[in-house]
């Protein structure tokens, strides 16, 4: 990276940033839809026993994200002070962990892929095609994680339309690749789960080499990973700082959801299969709200960085009523829809009826997200991720776990009842993060020169 490269993200504004974002987003998260769609025609159980284990891939996922956010956020903090040595020093630090990080997420489903749908409670069929799915996917998640990292370097300087490029490429490999080993295309001898696996490694291999390409060759990265290496203080413990409290705010929520995957097990397979599809449903709510709220963190990082703080309150309403504007009316849509989308995945008719419980739920739980991610995203970005991870600790844990529990274990409201309280979780730590912001103690946690 030269030294004195200039930023274009206040340049582009919120829709400017939002929407290269989105399509990298809306083709981000279509790939597990469409993993998804692919597994749902070898059979509903394969897809419900690899949908059970996916907030294993999301923890591994919310790792490498509040990793790569923090290092954009301290990167586009220094932009917004004109410091862009100490810019390149956060990147390069950014590049560090993320290698470490890659690697550990890596070697852990290696070593625990057998294990793990044992410790969801799955029934021993289940357990085995989750277990044959996460010992490949699993082990390669780390060139997924790496991509995120050069993603957000491309987000820090405006250049996120190579993201969705690389994105775009990884769908695509993705609906060629299911369809040859699924359904035999071109001869091939179908794969079942494990090809599903594989394709999942050539995409996310790609992906990298392509964002990889566009940092080196277009926008001409050049970082000093040495300097970064002999002052760590400098270039990791910042990052760090932000990041480890800011990825035990998601993990724990992870966590959280991986204990309803865990109860809502015992409501039988039809309810894991209801959940897993409905969750593929409302994944595009959350990918509008991620989009929005990645670049109204980039804005006001840069914004706050720059001491204007009147326009950090006036970006964060902008970005607030588009969040809340746009999840309302998917989700009403996806209402009206629903029984046609979830027929995409499956005709069995005990699902498609518990479909329309799980999306009234849906139908209110969003708009709390979207509070939740606008607000928390953006006081992570500004360094306040300690009182973001605390209080959405002490709400999980103390509130929402245990009274999911007891809905589970006690009451007859089944599925429904659980979802409830992931709605309930929702609501209370979104209201916690949009009244910090408000009390502006946010500010004393900005970056120092």
């Amino acid at each position: 990276m030269s030294q004195s490269p200039t930023s274009r993200t206040l340049e582009k504004g919120l829709f400017g940033m939002a929407l290269p974002l989105l399509g990298e987003y809306v083709l981000n998260m279509s790939v597990p839809v469409i993993d998804a769609l692919y597994l749902s025609r070898i059979s509903d159980q394969a897809a419900a026993a690899v949908g059970a284990v996916t907030p294993w891939f999301a923890m591994a996922i919310t790792l490498f994200s509040a990793t790569g956010i923090a290092g954009a956020s301290l990167a586009s903090q220094y932009m917004g002070k004109k410091n862009y040595p100490r810019a390149n020093l956060m990147l390069a630090g950014l590049v560090i962990i993320g290698m470490m990080t890659s690697l550990l997420a890596g070697c852990f489903f290696w070593f625990q892929a057998g294990d793990i749908g044992h410790w969801m409670g799955l029934p021993e069929e289940m357990a085995t095609i989750a277990g044959s799915y996460l010992v490949i996917a699993g082990s390669g998640v780390g060139l997924m994680g790496f991509r995120m990292m050069l993603g957000n370097m491309c987000n820090s300087y405006g250049q996120a339309q190579w993201n969705t490029l690389s994105v775009a490429l990884m769908f695509l490999v993705k609906i060629v690749g299911n369809s040859i080993v699924v359904f035999g295309w071109f001869g091939v001898e179908p794969m079942g789960v494990q090809g599903v696996a594989l394709v999942s490694i050539v995409a996310w291999s790609l992906a990298l080499v392509l964002n990889l390409l566009a940092l080196l060759l277009v926008i001409k990265v050049r970082l000093p990973l040495m300097d970064a290496l002999r002052q760590p203080a400098l270039s990791l413990k910042p990052i760090l700082r932000i990041a480890v409290p800011s990825s035990l705010e998601p993990f724990s929520f992870q966590s959280f959801m991986m204990v309803l995957s865990v109860l809502v097990v015992g409501f039988g397979e039809h309810a894991i299969a209801a959940r897993v599809y409905t969750l593929n449903i409302y994944s595009y709510c959350i990918m509008f709200l991620v989009s929005i709220g990645v670049a109204n963190t980039m804005l006001i990082t840069q914004l706050a960085g720059a001491g204007r703080f009147e326009e950090c309150r006036q970006q964060m309403v902008q970005g607030i009523r588009w969040a809340l504007g746009i999840v309302i009316g998917m989700v009403l849509v996806i209402l009206l829809l629903h029984r046609w989308l979830l027929g995409l995945f499956t005709q069995e008719q005990a699902i498609l009826t518990m479909g329309l419980g799980v999306c009234l739920i849906h139908t209110f739980q969003e708009p709390m997200r979207a509070v939740n991610i606008i607000a928390g995203n953006v006081l992570r970005g500004c360094g306040d991720a300690v009182f973001v991870t605390a209080t959405a600790i002490g709400v999980t844990w103390f509130i929402s776990a245990p009274l999911a529990y007891v809905v589970a274990s006690y009451t007859d409201f089944g599925l429904y009842g659980v979802l409830s309280v992931a709605l309930l979780d929702e609501t209370l730590r979104g209201q916690v993060n949009w009244r910090r912001w408000q009390s502006g103690r946010w500010m004393r946690k900005l970056a120092q020169d």
